[in-house]
């Protein structure tokens, strides 16, 4: 293998390893991964441009940050953030993604098994193996859910027997009901749903695998602690709000109410919290202040903070695309981290917008069976 080559695929590596960990590493790794892949032949990085069409919504949301820090002023975090949009188009590598995620998820799940284990031995009650405390000092659930479930995808579509492939998934399962992300289990059930019906088969591993998902969510809703399925139905007062629906209801609705007062260009990726909270305040809304809570819907979120002609532009680039874009089952894509997208704001974090981007780029970079 070429040097470069080499030296690319490692860096990629390490982002993907990275991910679940340190954002600022990651985002090093995959800097260099791109300069790797694009500086010893910038000739082919031009040409390879002219195929870009499957990319464009990627650089769309990365547009839409950059006009939106022309609008309302420097925003530099923001478009740091969104970074891994406008490299992974030179930066991806299939075969080096799905040789890495399944090691990454693995040492993930040691990771938090060992840290779990480490926590219950210095005295700590066995809470802390479910939920938000089975994640303590790393990101939310939504996000390290994504990333283990984008692994067992890696892993089904590798060359593992069958035995070691049902057993991965099992683990994950396990380890998805344990965290208790019960937006990302519905999201993920409404893209599988859809995975089903297009292939017309079941995998013979998917209902045993399913018992160890449903062992581990009722383990997660006995022990956690105001996270059971009684606490997600509340009413909707926003001075009463703290279940999952209820908060979530409030908070579109104080986003719209926030939005209307500059529906075209937003308050800017700086100031859209603050718009977010005032809102909050004026209807002693405890919890969302408390917790400086964002609207959990990332459509809204982007609305709030670019307005309608930020969505607008966003919007054309979409469409644009997907004139142009390769046929491939992007529904997969679109109904998993859309139905996700209307619970969470998910793109509001690096980790988010860094998974959104791989899985992107591996469906854009999938060769269908007839064309291998």
């Amino acid at each position: 293998m070429e040097p470069q080559r080499l030296i690319h695929r490692l860096f990629l590596s390490l982002w993907v390893l990275f991910l679940p960990f340190w954002d600022f590493g990651a985002g090093a790794a995959l800097v260099l991964a791109f300069a790797a892949a694009v500086l010893p032949d910038l000739q082919n990085a031009g040409r390879k441009f002219r195929e870009s069409a499957s990319f464009w919504p990627l650089w769309g949301l990365f547009g839409l940050v950059l006009l939106g820090t022309l609008w309302h002023g420097a925003a530099l975090d923001s478009l740091l953030r969104m970074l891994p949009l406008l490299l992974l188009f030179w930066a991806f590598d299939r075969e080096t993604i799905v040789r890495t995620l399944p090691l990454g998820a693995s040492l993930l799940m040691l990771y938090l098994l060992g840290g779990g284990l480490y926590r219950v031995w210095q005295g700590a009650d066995w809470s802390v193996f479910v939920y938000r405390g089975l994640l303590e000092g790393l990101h939310q659930h939504v996000y390290i859910g994504t990333y283990l479930l984008l692994a067992a995808v890696a892993v089904q579509i590798s060359a593992f027997s069958a035995r070691i492939t049902a057993l991965f998934w099992a683990i994950t399962l396990l380890f998805l009901g344990l965290l208790g992300a019960k937006m990302l289990l519905i999201s993920a059930l409404v893209a599988a749903i859809w995975w089903l019906y297009r292939s017309k088969s079941l995998p013979r591993w998917a209902l045993p695998a399913a018992i160890f998902l449903v062992l581990g969510f009722v383990t997660a809703q006995g022990l956690s602690e105001g996270r059971a399925l009684g606490h997600v139905f509340k009413p909707l007062d926003p001075y009463w709000a703290t279940g999952s629906v209820d908060t979530r209801a409030v908070q579109a609705k104080a986003a719209l109410q926030a939005s209307a007062e500059k529906p075209w260009l937003g308050w800017g990726p700086s100031e859209k919290q603050a718009a977010l909270e005032q809102v909050y305040a004026e209807w002693n809304y405890r919890f969302g202040l408390k917790r400086h809570l964002n609207v959990h819907n990332q459509f809204l979120e982007w609305t709030l903070a670019y307005g309608l002609v930020g969505m607008a532009l966003l919007v054309v680039v979409c469409t644009a695309a997907a004139r142009n874009m390769p046929k491939r089952p992007w529904g997969l894509l679109i109904l998993y981290f859309g139905s996700l997208w209307v619970t969470e704001s998910f793109i509001e974090r690096s980790l988010g917008v860094a998974l959104f981007g791989l899985a992107w780029a591996w469906m854009a970079s999938w060769v269908p069976p007839s064309e291998k």
